[in-house]
């Protein structure tokens, strides 16, 4: 067999579509798993699973038109920022500058992914987008995002303990935080083991009122801005302009973590190939103007000392705009709306980790389930996975800092890892295109998301640039190794076929003497 057929086989391996049920609805997935993967945590707001109703479901009359998908796709995307405003504050509001070349980046990508789902609409997303460019490419985007996903996961949890600092003081120091989240990773963990059904009713509630403080703060927080103050604000990292406005950057930038899945489903869309990349990339604007409005009405409403020390920023704006009894009522529904959301995301990122594990990119107890199909030891070792990685991250804070520190190590871990993945889409698109007069809105789209990325491993820290580093090197080890098997095993099994159709020619030569 030559080599090309090795590689097509493993391809093969790697990315077979198939249809899958959840809560009687059908499911596109592929064995990537990437259609989960992509569809991972609030708050890295990614995710939201690629439903598509049974043929014939929707009707001319009643598919979504641009404004509605405007607003999904905003909605979907405006779940990350509620502890940002607070590590924001530690580099100032210079932050603006981040946010804009954030935005401009976002819409990039999501015109990206917006023109691939109509161009070459692959059910593995990003994954299987990297696996066109090469197989290598597309097993090593299937770990990072998994790895993403979970670390994601963790990053809910520190929200969700750092807004409960306002009912709990201690909480928004780092030891205390750091076992606090470590207890709620483990609670929803063992809930999962009984089915939390409800878990997902209460999420949505949760999700739609988080809205109100923040859209309310980019409204009339304006009312209490002070510009003298903001200007005060402005650098107070203690660096440059520049290395402030990389850090910011790739804090900002885990607000639109899962862009590439916020696009509607086209079979829902009226005139998709119009309709979809427009309502991406506006949907991607006006999150960003939510962002921009909240989080710059924070930095001129509180000094950056005082925003930076709050565990729970929209609490702190909301007392000031509506009165001191508004911060717990704040802080409990963005606290129960993290909770939920966990619990629900735990359970996605586990099952997603179980179909990776049973395609071969993770180790196959992953994949293992109980009698229940529940991937139980998928959910212990996920939660194992983030005891770990929170004592660690506990650990190198312990002498210093707040709940919000943590946030933002886990958010650059997890921003980190899906980098490469938006970079190999970017590159996709330009091999489909091409770099042409004809597609020059494709060419500037994959250009400046390709340059967002650049600028976001910029603003990384050593530690942090170095581990994805050596993480990506690790991954693309194994699928050497992986391959190596698979062609050993062709290899095998074309001797065997070779001796055993030597050994009937033999035999019929014998015969006819």
């Amino acid at each position: 067999m030559t080599g090309k057929a090795i590689n097509d086989a493993f391809m093969r391996t790697l990315f077979k579509p198939e249809i899958k049920t959840f809560n009687n609805e059908r499911i596109l997935s592929s064995s990537s798993s990437a259609a989960a993967f992509c569809a991972a945590s609030v708050g890295a707001p990614a995710a939201k699973v690629f439903i598509m109703k049974p043929p014939g479901h929707e009707s001319e009359k009643h598919k979504l038109g641009l404004i509605v998908c405007i607003g999904i796709v905003a909605g979907n995307m405006i779940e990350g920022i509620a502890l940002l405003p607070a590590n924001l504050a530690s580099i100032g509001s210079i932050s603006l500058i981040g946010w804009i070349i954030v935005v401009i980046g976002a819409m990039s990508l999501a015109y990206v992914y917006a023109r691939l789902s109509t161009v070459n609409p692959q059910s593995g997303g990003p994954v299987a987008y990297a696996g066109e460019i090469s197989p290598a490419f597309g097993y090593q985007t299937g770990v990072l995002y998994y790895h993403a996903n979970w670390i994601g996961n963790l990053a809910i949890a520190i929200t969700a303990v750092s807004y409960l600092s306002v009912f709990f003081p201690i909480l928004n120091h780092p030891i205390p935080a750091g076992i606090a989240c470590v207890a709620v990773v483990w609670f929803f963990t063992i809930l999962n083991f009984f089915g939390g059904s409800m878990i997902g009713k209460v999420t949505t509630f949760g999700v739609i009122a988080l809205l109100i403080p923040v859209v309310g703060t980019a409204t009339f927080g304006w009312f209490w801005f002070d510009p003298q103050l903001y200007m005060d604000n402005w650098n107070v990292s203690g660096t440059t302009d520049l290395d402030a406005t990389c850090r910011s950057v790739l804090l900002c930038l885990w607000a639109f973590i899962g862009i590439e899945s916020a696009s509607v489903s086209s079979g829902l869309v009226d005139n998709p190939r119009r309709t979809v990349p427009l309502a991406t990339m506006l949907g991607a604007l006006l999150a960003g103007l939510v962002y921009i409005g909240s989080s710059q009405a924070i930095a001129g409403m509180f000094p950056a000392s005082v925003t930076a020390a709050s565990g729970a920023p929209f609490a702190l704006s909301a007392s000031l705009m509506v009165g001191d009894w508004a911060a717990p009522v704040v802080s409990a529904i963005t606290a129960l709306a993290c909770l939920t959301s966990l619990g629900s995301w735990m359970m996605l990122v586990t099952q997603a980790g179980a179909r990776a594990a049973q395609e071969g990119y993770i180790p196959k107890i992953y994949g293992e389930l109980d009698k229940n199909g529940l991937p139980r030891k998928g959910l212990i070792l996920s939660a194992t996975q983030m005891t770990v990685l929170m004592a660690v991250i506990t650990a190198m804070n312990a002498s210093g800092g707040s709940a919000s520190d943590l946030f933002g190590m886990i958010t650059g871990i997890a921003v980190l890892l899906t980098m490469l993945p938006y970079f190999y889409s970017c590159v996709n698109l330009l091999r489909i295109e091409g770099a042409t007069t004809r597609n020059v809105i494709s060419c500037i789209a994959s250009v400046l998301g390709s340059g967002f990325c650049f600028i976001a491993l910029a603003g990384a820290g050593f530690n942090q640039l170095i581990a994805t580093f050596i993480v990506s090197l690790v991954i693309m080890m194994f699928f050497s190794w992986k391959k190596g098997k698979l062609q050993a095993t062709v290899k095998a099994t074309a001797a065997e076929a070779s001796d055993k159709s030597e050994a009937g020619k033999a035999a019929v030569l014998v015969g006819d003497n």
